[in-house]
């Protein structure tokens, strides 16, 4: 029984982990908030053992924590998308969410010391530890996050049957277990689109693919267009957050692509780092790059090919894909860029920032070719706390600059070159931006940009915890306020 509470246990914790991340974004402050939690709730457990000693009252207890149990692979995104926006808000789905795990983790919790005499405590604890082992390496061995969740269901009917012990009730937590496992899918999509509606501002979203990849959940949601003659919009999320979006999210990839792409003089080797929905790769292969995307996580990549062939309107073949961590390709290869986008997720977690950071930008900067542009996204508007931070690694790293700042977005994307002055004057950078962006917006030179950022810190590999600031300041609970 121990041994099969442990592994519960531990594959509790990993599943609160994932489903707080997908769903109120993976940064490490969510990722703390629920080891924290999920570790408050043993010593809960611990303390309130002494009380338990009826077993009417432990086996109530019990079936409270298997349905909370039952319910938790979908609950996170349910919660938050029933109770954010204007009658309600996140922070209640967080307190709710935060005592589920407490109680959960506690009920698993009390089975030791009601079961342990002083003499046989280690080795029942050791069986404990021992079931915890067993579910990292059924974690490990798992090909797919579906069968991850299976694991999970039936140790949760394998526990309550060593708990029970009777053949009647075992076989309807085992049927509760089978039901939750069958039914997850449609489960989780109707807690998504809850999501997508009340927290991303969807109108009837539907969900087109749904993926767990070793990184992240991929979400690709689809709206019904207000007008039928056109086809339906999609989206790109990744742990719930935009990364490819219909509308002004479009502008984005024209802005951080098309526009330093074609002010370049010459058509050379263009290198993409972050495949999305590949419009980005999309907009260079038209302008007649020569284009490579790199790409960490290979379900991303796949998705984004499949699902929004008609954004990026490629056909296989037409780009290069190579799937690693960027940092590793850079320092393995040797080749030059006329053009490198950097078109990867924002600072707000320790993983992502490491793509912003000056060593990196010079990484970027030893790929360039005479005259070759690198361009990113300051993810804020250049003022902003995430922008003046990116821009300040940016300046120590490249010879000049010019950011552009969107008034349709409000948000900044950064040129620069790597020796002597780029290509392209502001003027022209600012007659094209007229030209992508109904609205305008503003362009800043070399001066401008780097006097914005003079009192600005650049972030920096050795001191990665302002990364937590930033994302505590930009990232606020989920709400359609």
């Amino acid at each position: 029984m121990l041994t099969a509470a442990g592994a519960v246990l531990m594959l509790i914790q990993y599943v609160a982990a994932r489903e707080l991340s997908s769903t109120l974004f993976s940064t490490e402050l969510v990722v703390i908030g629920a080891s924290v939690v999920t570790l408050l709730g043993p010593s809960v457990g611990y303390a309130l053992s002494g009380q338990l000693r009826s077993a009417r009252l432990l086996h109530a207890l019990g079936a409270v924590a298997l349905l909370l149990q039952l319910a938790l692979p979908v609950s996170a995104r349910a919660l938050v998308g029933a109770l954010c926006g204007p009658a309600g808000s996140s922070a209640w789905a967080v307190a709710l969410l935060a005592a589920e795990l407490v109680l959960l983790c506690g009920f698993y919790a009390t089975l030791l010391p009601l079961r342990a005499a002083a003499v046989a405590l280690p080795r029942l604890y050791a069986c404990e530890l021992a079931g915890a082992l067993l579910a990292l390496l059924l974690i490990r061995c798992c090909p797919s996050w579906r069968l991850v969740l299976w694991v999970y269901y039936g140790l949760a009917a394998l526990a309550a049957h060593f708990l029970l012990r009777r053949r009647g009730l075992t076989l309807v937590v085992a049927a509760l277990a089978l039901a939750a496992g069958a039914g997850y899918p449609r489960l989780d999509a109707r807690a998504a689109r809850l999501f997508y509606s009340r927290c991303r501002g969807h109108k009837s979203p539907q969900l087109v693919e749904v993926a767990y990849s070793p990184y992240q959940r991929i979400d690709v949601v689809q709206d019904a267009p207000p007008d039928a003659a056109k086809p339906p919009s999609r989206s790109l999320y990744l742990d719930g957050v935009a990364h490819f979006q219909s509308g002004e999210l479009t502008l984005f990839s024209r802005l951080l692509a098309q526009l330093p792409g074609g002010l370049l003089p010459s058509r050379g080797p263009a290198l993409v780092v972050g495949s999305g929905s590949f419009s980005t790769a999309g907009h260079l292969h038209r302008l007649g790059y020569e284009v490579t995307v790199v790409e960490l996580d290979e379900q991303v990549a796949q998705l984004g090919f499949r699902d929004f062939a008609d954004v990026h309107r490629l056909q296989a073949g037409q780009v290069r894909l190579v799937i690693d961590d960027a940092r590793r390709f850079l320092s393995r290869h040797r080749d030059l860029y006329q053009l490198i986008v950097l078109d990867v997720p924002a600072p707000y977690h320790v993983q992502t920032a490491l793509l912003h950071t000056t060593a990196f930008y010079k990484q970027v900067a030893a790929h360039l070719a005479a005259g070759g542009v690198v361009a990113l996204s300051l993810c804020d508007e250049l003022a902003g706390p995430v922008g003046s931070s990116i821009a300040a690694a940016a300046a120590s790293a490249f010879d000049e600059l010019q950011v552009v700042e969107s008034e349709s977005m409000g948000l900044a994307v950064l040129y620069a070159s790597a020796r002597g002055p780029l290509p392209f004057a502001v003027d022209a950078t600012a007659a094209a931006l007229g030209e992508q962006d109904p609205l305008g917006g503003q362009v800043y030179g070399d001066q401008a940009t780097r006097l914005s950022v003079r009192d600005s810190e650049p972030l920096s590999e050795n001191n990665l915890a302002g990364v937590l600031t930033l994302a505590r300041q930009v990232l606020p609970l989920p709400s359609a306020e």
